[in-house]
């Protein structure tokens, strides 16, 4: 007999561990698939924006879809679709090619990550459930360090075509596994799925950030650009109108009226903007900039998650010292301006450099993402809670894609006006790009700064044994643990986007 209690648990997590390290491995192989392209390192971006965006659409989704069409069998198309999405970014020999490719894996990875948990929760006595979400847990802190010394690896002895063709016997592994071993279930909700609302959102979504990536690179007239960024916000316009108007809109707008959930969500969508520039900025700069190979450039890049991984025990006591409020507020203003000085420095100490600013960085966004992800949900009420974490998990991927989009736009120009060196941008480029996107990053601090004193008070961790001084003892056992699983130590870290289903079906 086999243990499906077992088996289910690792099934996910393996198809986890195949996004996560996709949505990495690629930052070190930007200028390989470019040059293969013949196109500008820095146009490639798009491929990355496109990724997110596409996860952004189709993640509020998820849980209906399953619901509608059965767990199971979504997941087993979810991974068929990733799979495809990754031959397709493998055989690619044009840039649209790419980037439609690149959208299709976003489908595909939007649906796999939460209806694959969806799925274990099913499949999982209860009684094993924590080791389970344990071992489910792993590729989000793994992912993030195998991804860009692999991507690295692989470009630098073989071709950055094989990035993607590793996902394929993963992939078949899983299809079998889960024909297998998952149990067939039907298909059944009793809401109706807002179409039009999700037409509006992702239309409108698509052609603002369209228009932030075309905007100065010469694909589009500079009015092609505005009239793309004026249509989104016009179809963004008509969806706030029709979510007044529907019972059950794609994103609930209700939710802003929460105070907590409207500042951590706002001040989130600034800090993750610099975390998404320095996650493709970075290893660009290394490359470009400073002629570092693939494989450095990817070695070095892990420094970042060795420090968030390092701090997370550290979590609950800042939490317990300081309270929500004052653990937001001065990680939020430390992060942003740790992004400033990595592109200061000097070629001879880049690499020494380099690792002690993304160590810091990793450390203080470790802290801050598990503060803000633990705050957002504090006052949501139950009801509304698979709304709010499909709204916060859209706004999430939204703001990393926008910061990508930002972060090459600023290079981008700055290498037109003169900032150039070799026909690449100059490391001078990436020190404003660097300078500008960090003063954003930091500027979160005015939403956070905003929040009540006692905001989360019954949410602070608990020392054991002791009473807290900042919450009654009821509620604060649990957090210890949600401090220590929501931790996202890396932009496409998977606990908040599949936080809908689970929290629906389990």
């Amino acid at each position: 007999m086999v243990d499906r209690a077992r088996i289910v648990p690792f099934l996910v997590a393996c198809t986890i561990g195949m996004e996560m390290i996709d949505s990495t491995v690629i930052s070190t192989a930007l200028p390989a698939i470019a040059r293969d392209f013949g196109v500008a390192p820095l146009t490639l971006s798009v491929a990355v924006t496109t990724y997110m965006l596409s996860l952004a659409i189709f993640i509020p989704i998820s849980g209906w879809v399953a619901d509608r069409f059965g767990a199971r069998r979504v997941f087993q198309v979810a991974i068929l679709v990733f799979l495809v999405g990754s031959v397709a970014c493998a055989l690619s020999h044009t840039l649209p090619e790419f980037v439609a490719a690149r959208a299709l894996q976003g489908l595909g990875g939007s649906m796999m990550t939460p209806v694959g948990r969806l799925v274990l929760v099913r499949t999982v006595p209860k009684e094993r459930m924590v080791d389970a979400m344990a071992l489910v847990a792993m590729p989000a802190l793994v992912g993030p360090l195998i991804g860009p010394p692999l991507g690295g690896f692989i470009v630098t002895h073989f071709t950055w075509r094989w990035i993607f063709l590793i996902n394929v016997p993963l992939g078949v592994v899983g299809l079998v596994l889960g024909a297998l071993l998952i149990p067939r279930d039907e298909g059944s909700t009793a809401d109706r799925f807002d179409s039009l609302g999700f037409m509006l959102t992702a239309v409108g979504f698509s052609m603002a950030m369209f228009g932030l990536e075309t905007a100065g690179r010469g694909f589009l007239p500079a009015y092609g650009s505005v009239a793309l960024v004026a249509g989104g916000a016009l179809f963004l316009g008509l969806y706030l109108r029709h979510a007044r108007r529907t019972e059950h809109p794609v994103l609930d707008l209700a939710l802003i009226a929460i105070p907590t959930f409207r500042k951590t969500v706002l001040g989130g969508f600034l800090s993750r903007v610099g975390i998404g520039s320095l996650a493709v900025l970075a290893p660009l700069m290394l490359q470009i900039a400073y002629g570092f190979s693939p494989l450095e450039a990817g070695i070095i890049a892990v420094s970042a998650a060795l420090g968030a991984m390092g701090s997370k025990p550290a979590v609950p006591h800042i939490i317990r010292t300081w309270g929500f409020r004052k653990t937001l507020v001065r990680f939020s203003f430390i992060t942003g301006l740790s992004i400033v000085p990595l592109g200061l420095t000097r070629p001879d100490l880049v690499p020494l450099a380099t690792v002690a600013v993304l160590v810091a960085t990793g450390v203080t966004r470790s802290v801050l993402f598990t503060t803000m992800q633990t705050l957002t949900y504090a006052d949501v009420p139950p009801p509304q809670m698979s709304q709010a974490t499909s709204f916060a998990s859209m706004i999430q991927q939204l703001s990393l894609a926008t910061g990508v989009a930002v972060g090459s736009l600023i290079v981008h120009v700055l290498t037109r006006i003169g900032f150039e060196e070799a026909g690449h941008a100059a490391p001078g480029a990436f020190a404003i790009a660097f300078a500008i996107i960090g003063i954003l990053s930091a500027s979160s601090v005015l939403s956070f700064a905003s929040l009540p004193a006692n905001a989360g008070a019954s949410y602070v961790p608990k020392r054991r044994g002791r009473a807290s001084r900042h919450a009654p003892a009821a509620s604060t056992a649990a957090l210890e643990g949600t401090v220590q699983e929501t931790v996202q130590e890396s932009p496409d870290a998977d606990d908040e986007h599949d936080a809908p289903a689970r929290r629906r079906h389990a």
